[in-house]
């Protein structure tokens, strides 16, 4: 997410927004759909102790996996631009993934604000106070806290008996929505705009905006940012109440299954409820993927043909379709595909879908490896080392490949070992 353009924006707009949660006395008119029954079954207590859990954390002791991650990376940088496997605007990416920007006091200020409105909010030694937690919240929101913005507009939109807030909540978190800069980012804030529109919460209702949001919202869904697991009990019940992009029933219930964690109990009951309707969800596990895939598969997008390839792949499935998988297969490695064509590349090896022809299967080895695979040359050197029944052990090969192989594993920064291939994950339904 870019921070200064959606600063400029918010330095416009979050006055009016604040001086009305602060000082306007909300008044309880309306229990909307969802959250009232979501939280009538799983406490908002335990709710807002999980979205604390997701948005405090001391800048000084960061172990979130973003910033683990970006350490990570930061410590192979070197590997990383001596590679000469990867393209300049490749390497650039990665130098942005590795820039870490040390907290300052400005950023402590924000945590201490924070770490005070959580105090109150849960009342851990001092006397709950809910409206004090939210003036806290919008202090550090004054200081610049992007994660305080959205932490309050969530916190607002699941006080339910209040029209007022949830009508503020809404303002705030349609400024992430609506920036340019976030078209891409994945965030809470489009489901939650998408329902307000669906339902008339906060904004009149308008199937059509609603659909605009619910279709973003479905593309960047991500369990990352739900980690209450309430944005996939609200995707899923608004395909089920309203027929949101005429999404199959099945993926209201993929939906509520990642929904249904051992605390959210009502995620579960959504879950009973379909599986007692006439629909048999047992036989129907793969079709949501399916139905999905096939319409990104039509805006030629290349993990959609992968994963399509995987579903025809399935001998359990009455789809399945060696010849359809193997074709999809190919569709992804021509749109470049990162795995596709180490995937091509086993299974002529085992004779998995296609006939087993290991000589095919180390030329397709050498060319993912070519192209950065380092799992591919581990595969290769392990079939001229130990050779198949139908294809010779070459020695010398296995000597010149596991040279190649070891220095690209190295160069990313792997170790100086090549592994052997029973040590590496391979996908479970190949064996």
């Amino acid at each position: 997410m870019s921070v200064a353009p959606l600063q400029n924006v918010f330095a416009t707009k979050s006055p009016n927004i604040q001086r009305t949660i602060k000082h306007n006395t909300p008044s309880p008119v309306q229990h909307p759909p969802i959250f009232t029954e979501f939280h009538q079954l799983n406490g908002i207590d335990s709710f807002n102790q999980i979205l604390w859990e997701d948005y405090l954390t001391d800048p000084e002791n960061d172990q979130s996996l973003s910033r683990m991650f970006a350490e990570q990376i930061k410590n192979n940088l070197p590997q990383i631009e001596a590679s000469s496997n990867m393209s300049e605007e490749e390497k650039q990416k990665y130098r942005d993934m590795a820039n870490i920007r040390e907290p300052d006091e400005n950023d402590m200020n924000i945590y201490k604000k924070l770490l005070e409105a959580q105090k109150y909010d849960l009342g851990e030694g001092v006397k709950k106070d809910q409206s004090k937690a939210n003036d806290l919240i919008l202090e550090a929101v004054d200081l610049g806290s992007l994660d305080a913005m959205e932490l309050i507009g969530i916190r607002v939109m699941h006080q339910i008996g209040y029209t007022q807030l949830q009508e503020q909540g809404i303002d705030l978190l349609s400024l992430f929505a609506d920036h340019p800069s976030n078209t891409n980012s994945i965030g809470a804030y489009w489901a939650y705009v998408a329902y307000s529109y669906a339902y008339g919460v906060g904004r009149p209702e308008n199937q059509e905006k609603a659909l605009q949001y619910w279709k973003k919202a479905n593309h960047l869904y991500s369990m990352q940012i739900d980690p209450t697991g309430f944005i996939a009990y609200m995707m899923g019940k608004m395909i089920e109440d309203k027929n949101m992009n005429n999404q199959p029933i099945e993926d209201a219930m993929q939906y509520y299954k990642m929904s249904a964690n051992k605390d959210n109990i009502a995620a579960q009951q959504a879950v009973l409820k379909l599986l007692n309707s006439n629909k048999k969800f047992e036989d129907l596990t793969y079709e949501p993927e399916l139905f999905m895939a096939e319409h990104k598969a039509a805006k030629k997008e290349k993990d959609a043909f992968y994963t399509l390839s995987e579903l025809y792949a399935q001998k359990e499935w009455k789809i399945y379709n060696p010849k359809k998988s193997i074709a999809y297969l190919n569709q992804a490695i021509a749109l470049g595909h990162d795995r596709a064509l180490l995937d091509l590349a086993r299974y002529y090896e085992h004779g998995y879908l296609v006939k087993a022809d290991p000589a095919k299967a180390a030329e397709l080895y050498k060319k993912s490896l070519q192209q950065g695979n380092p799992t591919a040359g581990i595969l290769l050197v392990n079939l001229y080392e130990n050779g198949s029944r139908t294809f010779k052990a070459d020695a010398k090969q296995a000597k010149i490949w596991r040279a190649k192989a070891t220095a690209l594993y190295k160069e990313l920064g792997y170790g100086d070992v090549l592994p052997k291939a029973d040590e590496i994950r391979l996908f479970n339904r190949m064996y």
